[in-house]
């Protein structure tokens, strides 16, 4: 029987004014969940931010909930 990963990993991340990934910070998660949520974030295309309708750098904080017997959850 495979093992079963259950878990939610926080992420703080730095979103460049094209939606890209610039950086990741881990902030909490178990061991064995940490560089594989990692590893999605950062690949993940997020909607720029706009400010007075230009869009700008933000750092935000993603939580990824992560059960093995069904699909990630983003938040």
């Amino acid at each position: 029987m495979p093992a079963r990963f259950i878990g939610i990993v926080v992420v703080s991340i730095l979103i460049d004014k094209h939606g890209n990934v610039l950086r990741s910070t881990l902030i909490s998660g178990p061991p064995m969940l940490r560089k594989p949520v990692l590893d999605a974030v950062k690949k993940y295309k997020y909607k720029p931010y706009l400010l007075n309708n230009n869009a700008v750098e933000v750092v935000s904080t993603v939580s990824v909930e992560v059960d093995s017997r069904r699909d990630c959850h983003f938040e």
